[in-house]
């Protein structure tokens, strides 16, 4: 099998271009627009930036070429030192397709193969194809049928091999954005706040704070409720173009999810790659019912959307379907997730430990600034809260099989064999080898080292763990 070699489509010059400017604006945020303002008198230069970066990305493109050839993909890249790559094509072993709305406007997709190396060591990414060309490129590497037709929105396996296809009811999905959706918009309104004294004339600045700061306490929650509110619709509306169009075809070696509205994105995984379960419960999900399901996989795993290399598996689904639902995708890791509690005195052991921490920070804070003090109301609130999150952490073994369930706001409960952990740390302080107490952590092979741990186990459950694995 020999193909010719071939060049990524002419677009790609521009895509990398506007990545590029993309990476030198995004780590200045919002006050590289606020610098501008000190450029006035250069602005010649400023405009020789994008051309020069064009320059560049056109001989990035001219100097990439890949072709597949005796069972390996060949890479060739690099505008002033030349790389070569070969990957055997049995070691690439996921391949996704994505694509956004400039990209689906011309007809054109992302590729990006990803091998058993670890994250973003194995990654190959073809960045602009026709979708053809994805689709060609998929099927030399055994990713996709004979039968499959080429277009992004139509995903079909072979009707000869054992499958089921589970799809995000309108539903699910409307539960999935309102309990699932994250706030991470604020992140991006903290940076909006600190430039806002360049951005914002201070006259109308100063007039907005002094308006907001004669409002009354009876005016001025409202307004704060309104923010959040609309903060939370944002969040769901960013969550509906993420997850839009999602579903799961299982095969019997492999997953493909397609997900995303705006942005789609189409994914291939081998399931022998999975070395861990993971089933996460947010606070509102936890009040319904509901978990969201991620794989850990080793290998490289795309990690851009800040998932630490975990894949999405599936966004809600309810209690009583969990146990099915994993005996379809992958029947080895199907059991019961209920773990046992921890003993009481090691909760309490845990909480001493966290008050005392408190109590020395804000002592300080106390010493320093008159709003110290304000900081000691919150230490029934803490206490609280770390006895709720001790009560639901715990583990549960079985022959071949370990559950960890821990939780800091979400619950989270990991499921794995006991092939997959690569260690098992034991460790004890003098403190809670008088109490009886050990912690135990395990660690799993993924493409982000990913590492469990199970705080004040009893001593005797410590020791049990040890020796599973030992055995």
């Amino acid at each position: 099998m020999r193909s010719e070699k071939r060049h990524l489509h002419f677009f790609a010059v521009f895509s990398e271009s506007i990545s590029i400017l993309r990476n030198l604006i995004l780590p200045l945020g919002v006050g590289f627009f606020a610098g501008l303002r000190h450029l006035s008198d250069q602005y010649g230069y400023m405009l020789a930036i994008p051309l020069i970066i064009v320059v560049f990305g056109y001989f990035k493109w001219l100097r990439l070429t890949y072709e597949i050839t005796d069972g390996q993909f060949h890479l060739q890249s690099g505008v002033l030192v030349r790389n070569d790559r070969y990957i055997r094509i049995p070691r690439i072993q996921s391949v996704q397709v994505q694509t956004n709305v400039v990209l689906r406007l011309f007809g054109l997709v992302k590729l990006k193969l990803d091998t058993a190396d670890p994250a973003n060591k194995g990654d190959i990414v073809l960045s602009v194809l026709k979708l053809e060309e994805a689709n060609r490129i998929k099927q030399l590497l055994g990713h996709i049928d004979d039968e499959q037709p080429s277009a992004e929105t139509n995903i079909v396996v072979n009707p000869d091999s054992p499958k089921k296809i589970f799809r995000l009811s309108v539903r699910d999905f409307l539960t999935a954005a309102v309990t699932s959706s994250s706030i991470g918009i604020i992140g991006v309104l903290l940076a909006v706040w600190s430039q806002l004294d360049h951005l914002v004339p201070g006259n109308t600045l100063g007039s907005s704070f002094s308006y907001l700061s004669r409002l009354q306490l009876s005016a001025l929650i409202p307004l704060i409720v309104f923010a959040v509110v609309v903060l939370w619709l944002i969040s769901i509306a960013v969550t509906f173009i993420r997850w839009g169009n999602f579903r799961l075809i299982v095969t019997e070696n492999q997953w493909r999810i397609h997900k995303g509205i705006l942005e789609t994105s189409d994914e291939t995984y081998k399931t022998d790659r999975v070395q861990a379960i993971r089933i996460k419960e947010e606070p509102l999900q936890q009040l319904f019912g509901l978990y969201t399901v991620y794989a850990e996989c080793s290998g490289s795993v795309d990690s851009e959307k800040g998932a630490k290399g975990s894949v999405l598996v599936f966004p809600i689904i309810r209690k009583k379907e969990l146990q099915p639902f994993l005996e379809t995708i992958i029947p080895r890791f199907a059991g019961s997730i209920s773990c046992g509690r921890m003993p009481l005195r090691g909760n309490f052991y845990s909480m001493i430990k966290l008050l005392l921490f408190l109590t020395v920070v804000f002592a300080g804070l106390s010493w320093f600034f008159s709003w110290g003090k304000w900081l000691w109301l919150t230490l029934p609130i803490a206490a609280v809260w770390s006895f709720l999150c001790f009560h639901s952490s715990g583990f549960r073994l079985e022959e071949n099989r370990i559950v960890f369930a821990r939780r800091a706001v979400a619950k989270t409960s990991m499921i794995t064999l006991k092939r997959h952990v690569q260690t098992l740390t034991r460790e004890n302080s003098r403190i809670q080898q008088r109490l009886g107490l050990s912690s135990c952590s395990v660690t799993i092979r993924s493409s982000h080292p990913q590492s469990y741990t199970a705080d004040q186990l009893e001593s005797s459950d410590a020791e049990k763990l040890f020796q599973w694995f030992r055995a």
